[in-house]
């Protein structure tokens, strides 16, 4: 058995926002009944540093997510 988790992302906007941080996934495809597209990332600190980091942002408001000079 393996021990490792997945979580499925139905958030493109907020997929693109990981891939931009270098998280990529490990999959994607398309839900079987409502069509709608997801990626596959695996669950590790990496992974829930950067979505802590992005959905922080995304709360604040701010247009593209990149922090002040």
């Amino acid at each position: 058995m393996s021990n490792k988790k997945y979580t499925y992302n139905y958030d493109i906007e907020e997929c693109n926002q990981l891939f931009k941080r270098g998280v990529f996934p490990i999959g994607c495809g398309k839900h079987d009944k409502t069509g709608n597209v997801f990626h596959v990332f695996c669950v590790n600190s990496r992974y829930l540093k950067v979505l802590d980091d992005i959905r922080l942002l995304a709360s604040q408001g701010t247009e593209n997510n990149r922090t002040p000079r």
